[in-house]
């Protein structure tokens, strides 16, 4: 079985129509605890909590790929001080809005980006970094060390869990990166400080977006990629803009950065936040089987337009096993499948990724993703 899913995947990777429509799946840690009865906080801290939790998902709903997707840990996190991912008292990760990089520090940063980064923003970002601090190296070392035991233990489970279920390889297998507006606007600006940024000072926000694309390159490209490696990144703030600031301060270095990992041989893995359908026109123009999910939007144009040329996915609302009958979330799902399938190009994904785990009907959902299974055939 995970040699039909590997291709699968190969085939809608090339290009070509595949057997059936291949599935990515996205639960959270929250999702996976919450749906196997443990606590969040204790799954953090307890790598049999958190496996048993990741367990449950594989059982309850078909996947062709590991339907996993944990990257803050929190257990990084707090030897740092971090100010821009905090665990609640639940154990949910939060991300503040944060500013790390002020208003006087463009023009070092438009001079050496990298230098501030290291001199200033992530002393901000993460209080027990600051080299005034005495034990900062001690607090590295143990985030260091937290890092790569939780990054053993994840993608331990993961290749336990794609033997034992039969996954193929999904998506996240690369690096991950951001759009360079994405990157200065998210850390380092803030949302809010960086909308007034393009307003009153347009000239140093492009400039400073231009300093961090080999920042963002560098985070995205190995030496030595691996065949068939992909480069994730979240699409966050470009459906804020008015078209005349995305062509002139989003567009040109997201671009480029797509444009230099296919050159490198990997493909981008975008999640499209919002709604993108105006900015159709530009996903289409990357170089082919790029592969795009998409939060929101119009997915009939989306298909005619970008479907054409790169591989979508996404849109479904696993939310609407809420308010609607078994019948009418199926019904949705064929609804997203005729328009897709045609052409191939098209995998089955949610539009947002399953957090809580209260926010959908857990039957009506395993029903959806059976029909799709069985029923999304060329």
């Amino acid at each position: 079985m995970s040699e039909e899913k590997m291709k699968l995947r190969g085939d809608l990777l090339a290009g070509r129509v595949p057997k059936r429509v291949f599935m990515q799946l996205t639960f959270t840690p929250e999702a996976a605890c919450g749906l196997a009865g443990v606590d969040l906080v204790k799954a953090h801290f307890d790598p049999a909590v958190k496996q048993k939790a990741y367990r449950s998902v594989c059982e309850t709903f078909y996947s062709d790929a590991y339907p996993i997707e944990n990257v803050r840990w929190p257990e990084v996190y707090a030897p740092l001080g971090a100010r821009n991912w905090v665990m609640s008292s639940t154990g949910a990760m939060q991300h503040p809005e944060v500013t790390s990089l002020y208003e006087e520090d463009f023009d070092e940063y438009i001079d050496d980006a990298f230098g501030t980064i290291v001199k200033k923003v992530l002393p901000r970002l993460y209080p027990k970094l600051d080299p005034a601090n005495p034990g900062a190296g001690l607090s590295l070392a143990k985030a260091y060390q937290r890092y790569q035991q939780t990054a053993g233990e994840e993608v331990g489970f993961q290749m336990q869990a794609s033997e034992e279920f039969d996954y193929a390889p999904g998506f996240f297998v690369g690096l991950f990166c951001e759009a360079p507006f994405d990157f200065l606007s998210d850390q380092l600006r803030g949302f809010k400080n960086i909308t007034i940024d393009v307003r009153r000072n347009p000239g140093k926000v492009e400039k400073a977006v231009n300093a961090s694309l080999p920042l963002m390159r560098r985070q995205a490209i190995p030496r030595n990629p691996a065949p068939g490696a992909t480069v994730f990144m979240p699409l966050h703030l470009a459906p804020y803009l008015r078209p005349a600031d995305f062509e002139r301060f989003y567009w040109p270095t997201f671009n480029a950065l797509v444009q230099e990992i296919h050159e490198a041989g990997m493909s981008s893995f975008l999640f499209a936040e919002q709604d993108w359908t105006r900015y159709s026109d530009y996903l289409a123009s990357f170089p082919e089987n790029q592969i795009i999910k998409f939060e929101d939007g119009d997915v009939k144009k989306i298909k005619e337009v970008v479907g054409k040329k790169q591989i979508i996915g996404g849109f479904f609302d696993p939310t609407h096993t809420l308010t609607r009958s078994k019948e009418d979330c199926i019904d949705e799902a064929k609804r997203l499948l005729e328009i897709g399938m045609p052409g191939g190009r098209f995998y089955f994904a949610f539009g947002r990724h399953v957090i809580d785990i209260h926010s959908i009907d857990i039957g009506k959902l395993a029903a959806v993703i059976d029909y799709v299974h069985e029923n999304a055939v060329y």
